[in-house]
């Protein structure tokens, strides 16, 4: 078996955008591969009628498309003008191709970077987008040179008066706003959903009354848990006014019959990150149907996606949808009175579709790569249907994950241990501990590159999801002013578990994490010298100063500390590793991306300031243009920058 490399994610294959045509006939997906040269992604087009799948169209770096009708398909095109930036940001190019003769067209002009476009049953769209309050001059056309004369200028300054004042991803928010207008493919007129000073958002669309239903807030110039909900009827172009909410923060809607259904929670049992239960909207009041608790989202982590799928869909009134449990995505049917597991296989159910009565989804499954798969719910199985990443599953060594469960505070934990090829346990062999990030986000027995390549190079790679995670509801993933505690025990009970059983050298033991993981990364480093070197990534390192700059700090920093620079400053400063960082001994290497404002790269600052001064080996690696999702969906380059740093940090300890 060929030896997996690090730089080889750069060949993988990634699947995802899996959309079936009005009529369910057929399905569209999207293929994208990195090019390493032109520092980007190239994304494909595929069809698939049931039975095989075929490449139809190049889509460049753009990777939208919309079904239009059952034989046509609408997608972005990229001009490759020279207009600057933020002017090309300010109009979308839209074309048609023909399934079925292969002739493409132009479609749609906006003057506005659309977000999502939806074809409604009258011929008329419905589209969203991100505005500022000003863009809706856009739709004046006297008014459209004046402005885009304006942002034309380059400016070194940027103005705003709301928190938080940049977005991960999305740079300075500027106080955009959703917003979203019907357009009038006849007349070609825009009719806006909403006024423009509110903001909304899509939530769900039902095809059988064509009532679009949004999340609607009105800002205030900082962070809103309590979302309305407003439907509006796409054909008479009529706003109902749904729900007036104060109380429940909503993660997700349907409607079955008619019947609007939200999840939500209060918070007040277990925080922001408490999960939903199943309410009924009766005459504006939520009431409880369904005592649920779990996760209802795919938590799953991996660094061999790239774009996402729909996880959930109405069939014959009921409403089926991902969720995350123990080890594993599950797919749930809630009938608007219980929720049933339909389909429970190892692995992760990364999208899916019903096509002519048969069920069809993009999965991790059997330490494989991303594929398309065919699902069979009443025997709970799965069939491969292509070999997009063969090469790489058949030729290339794959170490199948050892799973191990284990006791820890209470709780059976689940972990696993990837061993290198021809393991021999007479002999010694150095580790690598990867910590997940969320902390909500869970590992599993999924393909994970990385950890893949370390154990190609000779390393064993274990790792574990602690109290935090999305694995048994919410009293496990509650660690609200727990950080560093119970989670720190969890993970060294497997460290000292891993150690024991298998054939490792423990002076040669290193470990990393991203985000959640960094914070943790950071905390074991500076509680025990157990650990020869250490990667920190887009850390957490001060959760004082994390309150005024992370785009969500002035919410969930107090939410999982129990502390703010204001209130209880002292619990907040004792969760912070820089508190701790006179500790520090273990060669530490920081990788931070310059643009994330998730967990701003003045964290990793902090700490690595107080390394340096404590005498001890580190290194800083300070990534420009990138944002706190580098490690899964950044340019090729500082991808491939980062496997080389962290892998050369451990060759180099280890």
């Amino acid at each position: 078996m060929k030896q997996l490399k690090i730089e080889d994610f750069l060949n993988y294959r990634y699947l995802g955008s899996l959309k079936a045509n009005p009529s369910k006939t057929h399905a569209a997906f999207v293929i994208s591969q990195a090019r390493y040269d032109d520092n980007d992604y190239i994304h494909s087009l595929f069809l698939f009628d049931g039975t095989q799948s075929k490449r139809v169209l190049d889509l460049d770096t753009d990777a939208r498309f919309y079904w239009e009708q059952d034989d046509t398909i609408l997608f972005h095109h990229t001009t490759g003008s020279q207009e600057t930036e933020a002017v090309s940001q300010q109009k979308s190019i839209i074309y048609r191709y023909h399934i079925v003769t292969g002739i493409i067209e132009p479609a749609y002009t906006f003057p506005i970077a659309i977000g999502s476009l939806k074809v409604l049953q009258n011929g008329n769209l419905l589209i969203t987008a991100h505005l500022n309050v000003d863009d809706h001059i856009l739709f004046d056309s006297e008014k459209r040179n004046d402005y885009l004369a304006k942002i034309k200028k380059d400016t070194n300054y940027e103005v705003f008066d709301s928190v938080p004042f940049y977005a991960n991803g999305g740079g300075f928010t500027k106080a955009k706003i959703g917003q979203a207008f019907i357009y009038n493919t006849k007349e070609e007129t825009y009719h806006a959903i909403a006024e423009k000073n509110v903001d909304i958002a899509l939530a769900h669309f039902d095809e059988a009354t064509q009532i679009a239903y949004f999340y609607k807030e009105i800002p205030n110039g900082l962070p809103q848990f309590y979302a309305d909900i407003i439907g509006f009827n796409t054909q008479t172009q009529d706003i109902i006014e749904s729900f007036k909410n104060d109380t429940y923060m909503i993660s997700n809607m349907t409607v079955l019959d008619g019947q609007i259904y939200v999840f939500a929670s209060t918070g007040k049992a277990f925080g922001i990150n408490q999960n939903s239960d199943v309410y009924r909207l009766d005459n504006d009041v939520l009431v409880r149907v369904c005592e649920f608790g779990r996760s209802s989202w795919n938590s799953v982590g991996s660094d061999v996606r790239f774009l996402g799928s729909a996880q959930e869909h109405v069939i014959n009134n009921n409403f089926y949808f991902v969720g995350t449990y123990q080890d594993r995505t599950v797919l749930y049917c809630f009938d608007g009175q219980t929720i049933e597991t339909v389909f429970s296989p190892e692995g992760s159910i990364d999208g899916w579709i019903q096509l002519n009565d048969q069920f069809f989804g993009i999965g991790l499954f059997d330490n494989r790569h991303q594929e398309l798969y065919a699902f069979n719910f009443d025997e709970s199985t799965y069939s491969r249907l292509t070999s997009f990443n063969a090469e790489y599953w058949d030729n290339h060594y794959l170490a199948t994950p050892q799973h191990i469960q284990y006791e820890s505070n209470g709780d059976m934990l689940d972990g696993w241990v990837l061993l290198p090829q021809d393991y021999d346990a007479k002999k010694q062999y150095p580790a690598i501990l990867d910590i997940h990030g969320g902390p909500k986000t869970i590992y599993n027995g999924v393909v994970y590159h990385e950890m893949q390549a370390w154990a190609n190079l000779g390393y064993i790679v274990f790792f574990t999801n602690p109290h935090g995670g999305d694995v048994y509801g919410n009293e496990f993933a509650d660690i609200r002013g727990k950080y560093g505690t119970i989670d720190y025990a969890d993970i060294m009970t497997f460290t000292d578990l891993v150690l024991d059983r298998y054939a490792i050298d423990r002076a040669r033991v290193g470990v990393t994490g991203g985000s959640y993981g960094g914070f943790m990364t950071n905390w074991i480093v500076s509680h025990t010298d157990r650990f020869a070197a250490a990667a920190t990534q887009r850390s957490i390192s001060n959760w004082i100063s994390f309150y005024g700059t992370s785009d969500i700090g002035v919410y969930f920093g107090p939410d999982q500390t129990g502390g703010s620079p204001f209130e209880n400053l002292e619990a907040a400063w004792e969760q912070s590793p820089l508190k701790h960082a006179h500790a520090i001994k273990t060669p530490l290497l920081f990788i931070h991306s310059e643009e994330d404002y998730r967990c701003p790269i003045e964290q990793a600052m902090q700490l690595f300031t107080a390394v340096k001064q404590n005498g001890v080996e580190t290194r800083f690696v300070w990534i420009r243009g990138e944002n706190h999702d580098l490690s899964r969906s950044g340019r090729p380059q500082s991808r491939l920058k980062r496997l080389q740093e962290i892998t050369t940090w451990m060759n180099t300890y280890l």
